[in-house]
């Protein structure tokens, strides 16, 4: 039925029968479509288009709409093809995501641990005997600030201790002894903040350092 029609228009086009829009709206397709052009020029140059002529210029157009129509369902399906395989390979991604999430194990937080020590707040005086000449190079009480600063309480024994120790050329601290024992586990924080901290000037020191957790 429409290449019935596209023909009559060709046939009404070329012998004048068309009104003047109808004409403009033909010559446009034409433009767009070299085939159309070529039957409509083809047509001009016959006296008259006999049935045996008319069913061969049928069968091209039925060709020539055939293939447009198979052209544009190709694209359609690539296209259809092509968006599904996207949507597929993102619901892949993400069963995946989801499967590692829910059974591997993840990393345990110390977050908890961390917020607990923060909660606790210690107290640290420390006072000079005066049987030795050692002091700390800046000073007792920013030395104090120091220890009260820097102390977390790991294996934290309350109470008072006596610590005694030698400083060496370096201005560091070496063979301590606290309570008068050298055996140093119990204290092992208090000595590491000793021996890794400000320097002391002198040749030997006793000192009194009083520990207390303040309560919250």
């Amino acid at each position: 039925m429409e290449n019935k029609y596209q023909l009559s228009r060709i046939h009404n086009y070329v012998n004048g029968l068309m009104s003047r829009d109808e004409m403009y709206v033909l010559e446009r397709e034409a433009l767009d479509d070299p085939f159309l052009q070529d039957a409509i020029d083809g047509y001009k140059l016959q006296e008259g288009v006999d049935a045996k002529q008319l069913s061969l210029l049928q069968q091209r157009l039925t060709t020539r709409i055939a293939e447009q129509s198979i052209g544009k369902n190709r694209r359609f399906y690539s296209w259809q093809r092509l968006a599904i395989g996207a949507t597929a390979a993102v619901m892949f991604v993400a069963v995946c995501t989801l499967f590692l999430l829910r059974y591997f194990p993840q990393p345990k937080s110390n977050l908890a641990e961390v917020e607990v020590m923060q909660d606790q707040v210690f107290s640290i005086t420390v006072g000079n005997t005066g049987q030795f000449d050692g002091e700390p190079m800046i000073g007792w009480s920013k030395y104090e600030l120091y220890l009260s600063h820097d102390y977390r309480g790991v294996s934290h024994r309350e109470g008072e201790v006596l610590v005694r120790f030698k400083i060496d050329e370096k201005g560091r601290p070496y063979q301590l002894s606290i309570d008068g024992n050298k055996d140093l586990k119990p204290y092992a924080e208090l000595v590491d903040l000793l021996e890794n901290g400000p320097k002391w000037r002198g040749g030997e020191v006793e000192i009194r350092i009083d520990l207390h957790r303040l309560k919250m």
